[in-house]
């Protein structure tokens, strides 16, 4: 009976640290669900945005700005190559000061786009097909976890209440994002971020 009692405390305890890893994890999706969706309600509940702001800012250099010019589809002349001859740090803290909240952001990362005044679904290549593509679960919370799961580079908990993600960019394997998560009183927000790779091109107001 011991045993037994051992056994199942250990499956429960077991449980509990799944639980507790997938946690941050589901909030990652949501935000990302929320980045294709335009949800800034979500958004704004889930991302401490002056700190993510900073990170962006100082993690930014100045090739990585002068390579955003290259991105393929960018209308020229393109308001990449302005932050390149005004050198870096200045213009790119304007852009993502403007960027960089729950409105913009999704447009900022390329998953939306502005169009007369409103922010749209941007026009991406088909998704890959999913682990889970054919069967029950197809299109599902489920079959989106599996997908977003397997794109996640490494996971590291720095301490009980922070987590560092990195996520591979679905459409473009030479991307990535790093995220930092942090527990505030009952929920993970997103604290931090960076970019690796080439971030989309904003377009302006009015362009298809």
């Amino acid at each position: 009976m011991r045993t037994l009692g051992l056994l199942r405390l250990s499956v429960f305890l077991l449980l509990i640290a799944a639980a507790y890893v997938a946690w941050p994890l589901y909030t990652v999706l949501t935000i990302r669900e929320a980045m294709r969706s335009g949800d800034s309600a979500t958004l704004a509940a889930k991302v401490e945005w002056d700190s993510v702001r900073a990170s962006l800012k100082a993690s930014m250099s100045a090739e990585a700005l002068a390579a955003l010019e290259t991105e393929p589809g960018a209308p020229k002349p393109t308001l990449w190559q302005r932050v390149k001859s005004t050198v870096a740090p200045t213009m790119a803290g304007s852009i993502i000061d403007r960027y960089v909240t729950p409105e913009y952001f999704p447009v900022y990362l390329g998953y939306r786009r502005i169009w007369r005044n409103t922010t749209q679904p941007a026009i991406l290549a088909p998704d890959p097909p999913t682990a889970l593509a054919g069967t029950f679960l197809d299109g599902t919370l489920v079959d989106r976890f599996v997908a977003f799961y397997a794109r996640i580079r490494r996971a590291v908990f720095h301490s009980l209440t922070r987590i560092e993600i990195e996520v591979a960019d679905r459409h473009r394997p030479d991307r990535s994002y790093t995220g930092m998560l942090e527990l505030k009183g009952i929920e993970w927000k997103l604290t931090a971020v960076t970019v690796s790779g080439v971030i989309a091109q904003p377009k302006p107001t009015g362009q298809p």
